[in-house]
């Protein structure tokens, strides 16, 4: 795995945002972003659906609050009390009507003057199975024993409708070995 700077530029506003509170970290993975969040001086909650994701961040992070659940459903926080909320290439394995649920838990949770902060798999990910698969719809596919969702900017903009975008833009990334083409979007 290369490294994957991309919360470098984001550090010192997550740790001001975060400093009273914590950072919900949707979809940790391995606890890649995790590590770097808690070593910038941040409280995280990582939370996966998988308990072995968890288990690797909790062994990489011990410091890490983890939290095993499954962000399609309702989240066990209440109206406005999460501070940041970071997912990171995770808001993509669900149908369109469960996106849009996603991003109104998310807002609810979310304070008054918290961000999102979020990556979205982009329609130009070749390398990562765009437009390959079974469609089941507009740019959602069954590609082997998951689905995978690609958004181009106006599935991006349209999740996160009703948000105040500070940010947005289509970048290239390696984290995964081959060039990856993802969206990234700040939102209060």
């Amino acid at each position: 795995m290369d490294k994957d700077p991309w919360l470098d530029k984001w550090i010192p506003l997550l740790r001001q945002k975060s400093a009273n509170g914590f950072i919900l970290e949707l979809g940790c993975g391995w606890g890649w972003d995790t590590l770097e969040l808690t070593n910038a001086g941040c409280q995280v909650i990582a939370v996966d659906l998988s308990t072995e994701n968890l288990s690797a961040t909790k062994s990489t992070v011990p410091q890490a609050g983890i939290l095993q659940l499954d962000h399609s459903q309702p989240l066990p926080f209440a109206d406005q009390s999460v501070d940041v909320i970071l997912a990171s290439l995770t808001l993509h394995y669900f149908t369109w009507t469960v996106t849009m649920q996603i991003a109104s838990e998310l807002k609810r949770c979310l304070k008054t003057d918290g961000i999102l902060l979020a990556r979205f798999n982009s329609t130009d990910d070749i390398n990562y199975g765009a437009g390959s698969g079974v469609k089941i719809e507009p740019n959602f596919y069954q590609m082997e024993t998951r689905t995978k969702r690609f958004f181009d900017e106006e599935a991006v903009r349209n999740m996160i409708q009703g948000w105040d975008i500070q940010f947005l833009e289509e970048n290239i990334i390696h984290r995964f070995g081959k060039p990856k083409s993802v969206w990234e979007v700040m939102a209060v």
